[in-house]
């Protein structure tokens, strides 16, 4: 009988032991996630309130000229102010009142050929 109670003993501190750890846990994980939140909508706030801002002190927009060929093909290493400026015009139409800033404008570069992706993917394959 002895041996018997010092089983269940052990299998009632065993289960204490889990069930603790467990409620700890989410305890923890509610505490990270409400955290997280908060500096979530404290980061959306000062966002708007800089998109604010630059409302009020934006300029209004220019007319943009139209492009011929001969003003894109005159620059083949750089691209042109006016195809940087019809990009910003796009970027404006998609985002609208959404605060957008347009860091670098880069020509693509040329992609791999067949036989390289080919290889890539040969020497990339898991086993």
């Amino acid at each position: 009988m002895g041996d018997m109670m010092q089983a269940f003993i052990l299998l009632l501190a065993g289960f204490l032991v889990v069930f603790t750890v467990l409620v700890l846990l989410i305890v923890i994980v509610t505490l990270y996630s409400k955290i997280i939140r908060l500096t979530q909508d404290a980061g959306k706030k000062r966002k708007e309130l800089t998109h604010e801002e630059a409302v009020e002190t934006s300029e209004p927009k220019r007319e943009l000229r139209s492009l011929t060929r001969a003003d894109i093909e005159e620059e083949d290493d750089e691209i042109p102010g006016e195809i940087i400026a019809v990009i910003a015009a796009a970027v404006d139409a998609v985002y609208g009142e959404k605060p957008h800033k347009i860091r670098s404008v880069k020509r693509e570069r040329p992609a791999r050929s067949a036989w390289s992706r080919a290889g890539a993917m040969q020497n990339t394959r898991p086993f």
